[in-house]
């Protein structure tokens, strides 16, 4: 009686252990948007025909990066995922394993070597917002911020300011601030479906200037964000920029 207890006891721990080996992992995504500028489209005459001439080295983002996949505890690490850049344009969502810390490193291909290692947050989903502090793409800056459909409510909108001075809104009646690296919610009055909405800068002359001025309308389909990022262009009449970004609610 004894012994078969001592059995039953061992058979109910290899139980355990191999129910607790094979619960799922628990995965993440993540996307990236980088914001910036194109270089100016240039042409030269090669044999009697145009043909455009090659952006300068690192004026542009990596166009295809891998992303790491790390390995949970005790299991062989899984090979990169491509990820397909383009400016302006979120990329595609990228799953992975959830590990402690939770941090994606990027690395580009073509240069076979880092190009952004970063901390993510605690949700499920994190969206990656890069742009270039200087002349080049080889070591940008990112705002990682919450992407799933929580994030941004029925009734509102997301403003994230990644230009490196202070924005000032006019969200219906509301007069608002938003700092460089900071990130804000906008909720529409109670019944109402549009608010007047604008962004602005402030100009060399100390004088507030629009550099976004429209109507915003309640979508309660879509997730509606609007980017405001630094002109990184040598001859600009505005010193920054307003990218909208509208995706269905399901889309993460």
């Amino acid at each position: 009686m004894w012994k078969k207890s001592i059995g039953q006891v061992a058979t109910s721990i290899a139980m355990l252990g191999l129910a607790s080996a094979q619960q799922p992992v628990e995965q993440v995504t993540v996307r990236v948007l980088p914001l910036g500028n194109r270089p100016p489209f240039v042409q030269e005459v090669r044999g009697n025909m145009r043909q455009e001439i090659d952006a300068p080295e690192g004026s542009l983002p990596p166009g295809e990066i891998s992303v790491g996949i790390p390995a949970p505890e005790g299991e062989e690490k899984k090979a990169d995922k491509l990820m397909h850049l383009r400016l302006g344009e979120v990329s595609e969502a990228v799953a992975m394993p959830k590990i402690d810390p939770p941090t994606v490193t990027l690395r580009d291909p073509a240069a076979n070597k880092i190009w952004l290692k970063q901390t993510l947050g605690t949700t499920k989903s994190t969206l990656l917002v890069v742009w270039r502090p200087g002349d080049k793409w080889n070591e940008p800056r990112c705002l990682p911020l919450d992407d799933s459909t929580e994030a941004i409510p029925r009734d509102g909108i997301r403003v994230v300011n990644v230009a490196p001075v202070e924005m000032k809104m006019i969200w219906g009646e509301q007069r608002l601030r938003l700092l460089p690296g900071k990130a804000i919610v906008l909720r529409f009055p109670e019944g109402s479906k549009t608010a007047p909405f604008q962004i602005l800068f402030t100009d060399t002359d100390n004088k507030l200037k629009p550099c976004l001025n429209t109507t915003a309308e309640l979508d309660t389909g879509s997730r509606r964000q609007w980017f405001v990022f630094k002109d990184d262009r040598t001859a600009t009449r505005m010193p920054v920029q307003v990218v909208p970004l509208s995706e269905p609610r399901t889309a993460q």
